[in-house]
C-alpha cells in the first residue's frame, strides 16, 4: 500500500507544479506604469512624432507682384487660410519699351529731307525732335516687343538710313510673399494671384525653410 502511495504523491506534486506554472502568468498583475506624484517619462519617439508637423512644412515664395495693394490682398487670403506670411520689397531696373530712332542730323533741313523720303516709302510713324540734347533726331516710336523694334529698325536701315533702337529702362518696385504650409495642405495661391492681379506674372517658387 505504501509503495502505491508514493507514486501517487509524486504524480500529484508534478500536476500541481504544472498547473501553477501554466496559470501563474494568466493571473499575474503587472506593476502600475504611473506612480502618483512622479511625472511620467516622455519617450523620444513620442516627442518626435509631436514635432513632425512643423518639420513637414514646405516653404514657398510667391511673386513678383507689380502692385503693393495686390500683394496685401493675396497676403490677406493666405492669413485667412491659416498661413503666416512675410512681404518683401525689391527694386529692379526693368525695361519699359524700345525706342527706334535716327541720330540727330546736322540741321533741321537735313532731318526734314529724310522725313520726306521716308513718307514715299510708306513710313507713317515718325516725329522730329526739335529741342533738347536730341535736337534734329527722328523718332519712330516706342515698341513693347524687342523683335518688332528690331524689324522696324532694319526696315529703316534697308531704306538707307542709320536707324537704331535702344532700351528705355526705369527703376520699378516689385513685391514678394514668403509663406509656409503643411505638406498635406495646399492653398490655391496662383488662382488667387491671377484673380486679384492679372497683370503680374506670378510664380510659386520653393525656398529653403528658416527653421
Amino acid at each position: 500500500m505504501t509503495r502505491l502511495l508514493i507514486p501517487l504523491l509524486l504524480a500529484a506534486n508534478v500536476i500541481y507544479f504544472i498547473l501553477a506554472f501554466l496559470l501563474g502568468d494568466a493571473t499575474y498583475t503587472p506593476p502600475a506604469t504611473i506612480v502618483k506624484g512622479i511625472p511620467a517619462i516622455e519617450l523620444l519617439n513620442n516627442k518626435k512624432s509631436k514635432d513632425e508637423p512643423t518639420k513637414n512644412s514646405r516653404c514657398y515664395t510667391l511673386g513678383p507682384f507689380n502692385s503693393e495693394k495686390a500683394t496685401k490682398m493675396v497676403a490677406r487670403q493666405l492669413n485667412d487660410f491659416g498661413l503666416s506670411i512675410n512681404i518683401r520689397r525689391q527694386k529692379t531696373m526693368d525695361t519699359l519699351n524700345y525706342l527706334v530712332y535716327l541720330p540727330a542730323q546736322n540741321t533741321r533741313q537735313d532731318a526734314l529731307k529724310i522725313i520726306d523720303d521716308l513718307k514715299k516709302n510708306d513710313v507713317k510713324n515718325y516725329q522730329l525732335i526739335e529741342s533738347g540734347p536730341y535736337e534734329n533726331a527722328i523718332s519712330f516710336g516706342f515698341f513693347d516687343d524687342l523683335n518688332k523694334a528690331r524689324r522696324h529698325s532694319e526696315y529703316i536701315r534697308y531704306l538707307g538710313y542709320d536707324s537704331r533702337y535702344t532700351e528705355q529702362k526705369a527703376v520699378q518696385e516689385i513685391f514678394w510673399l514668403d509663406y509656409d504650409e503643411q505638406a498635406n495642405v495646399s492653398a490655391p495661391v496662383l488662382q488667387w494671384s491671377h484673380t486679384i492681379d492679372p497683370s503680374s506674372i506670378v510664380q510659386k517658387i520653393p525656398r529653403w525653410c528658416d527653421f
